[in-house]
């Protein structure tokens, strides 16, 4: 069941969503534990806020799409349920990894052969061919219909097997290494500019949890020297023949997300509101998002929505510290993964499909969880110590 449902979630972005209704239903039949924390409870207001948003501004389609942070609090449970030990998530992202390897191979194939120049049914069904026509027809997109969207995949299965190339020896080792070269190698095909420049900030993130403040600086150098080269130089880079003119886009996007902000900054304009309601404050073309992750959530959400994602975010960041400190060997992989997402997040928004999305929910609803964990048991231990004090001086 377990690889049946990480098949479905990268092989299709229409069909990812049923793990996530699969693990609603297992969680009401055998039961289990509802963590009431900042997470949990999080998402299920953003579940009932965007879904009011969705009615406040008459929007059926937006309505129906609050859901969505129904099925990520349904994936969230049952992630903090049974997957709540570090060899376990280990197990979980090594069967991710081999599951991915099909999709990097199809990303391969999609280069070197005409695979999606003819679209079929089953191509259609499993996101084999783009549900967007891309006019760079030379991007892959892998079983993601999107080559931004595989591009977040495939970054975030760059830093995992990374993680598990450290932490191997000899052959396991090499063969982890592999893994780094080839998705790396695909994410290169997807020629996705924010997912690589998130994988860059995703190894900065894992360098300082890991203390390799030598690496930090590092990575950071090459992060600001790249982008001021492909600034001076677009030419030099892939797609740079259409830099300025993708700034001066995503520039307008803003522009035009933050005038509809202006209008309705308190509710917002409701999920998929920038497509369907900004035609009517829109000048410039519509887009199904604002292309970048905070401005997208305000415009949508509004202040409320806003202020509840960033305290969710913060309290996640508290919880990274907390792994950290109690020397969780996951908190640099789980904090690269969020920084891969965010940093896309600054020209994309990558969680709105529904396989970024569960890089993103997935990967706070684990570090949650193992927060939970570390956290009862410091509490226990403490507790255990204050009695063992006491009967002595009995």
């Amino acid at each position: 069941m377990l690889f049946l449902n990480i098949f479905l979630v990268v092989f299709s972005p229409y069909m990812a969503f049923l793990p996530m209704v699969i693990s609603g239903v297992l969680l009401l039949q055998r039961g289990g534990y509802v963590l009431k924390n900042t997470w949990n409870l999080g998402l299920m207001f953003l579940f009932m806020w965007s879904f009011f948003v969705g009615v406040a501004n008459d929007n059926p389609v937006s309505t129906i799409a609050s859901i969505s942070f129904l099925f990520y609090l349904f994936i969230s449970i049952y992630l903090q349920n049974y997957y709540n030990e570090e060899s376990q998530i280990e197990k979980l992202f090594k069967n991710i990894i081999l599951v991915s390897l099909g999709s990097a191979f199809i990303g391969i194939l999609e280069r070197v052969t005409p695979l999606n120049d003819v679209s079929t049914w089953w191509k259609q069904l499993f996101g084999i061919y783009p549900q967007v026509v891309f006019s760079e027809t030379q991007r892959i997109s892998g079983t993601f219909g999107n080559p931004n969207i595989a591009g977040a995949w495939y970054a975030a299965m760059v830093l995992i097997c990374f993680y598990f190339f450290q932490r191997s020896e000899k052959y396991k080792k090499a063969a982890y290494g592999l893994g780094v070269l080839l998705f790396f190698g695909v994410l290169m095909l997807t020629e996705s500019r924010g997912a690589t420049i998130g994988l860059v900030l995703g190894l900065i993130v894992y360098a300082y949890f890991m203390g390799h403040k030598k690496s930090i600086l590092a990575l950071s150098l090459i992060l600001f020297l790249g982008v001021t080269l492909m600034l001076i130089f677009p030419n030099l880079f892939p797609r740079g023949y259409n830099l300025f003119d993708s700034i001066r886009d995503r520039k307008e996007i803003w522009l035009n997300c933050l005038n509809m902000f202006k209008y309705k900054p308190y509710s917002g304009w409701g999920l998929l509101g920038i497509y369907y309601a900004g035609r009517d404050v829109y000048h410039y073309s519509r887009t199904f998002h604002g292309h970048n992750f905070w401005i997208t959530i305000a415009t949508t959400l509004g202040v409320v929505g806003l202020s509840v994602f960033v305290y969710m975010k913060y309290h996640l960041l508290k919880e990274l510290k907390l792994l950290s400190q109690n020397n969780c060997r996951l908190t640099p992989l789980l904090g690269g993964l969020l920084a891969i997402i965010l940093g896309q997040g600054i020209i994309d928004f990558t969680i709105m499909n529904p396989q970024g999305g569960i890089i993103f929910f997935g990967s706070s609803a684990l570090i949650s969880g193992l927060a939970f964990q570390h956290d009862y048991f410091a509490v226990k231990d403490f507790y255990t110590s204050s009695l063992r004090v006491k009967n002595r001086k009995i």
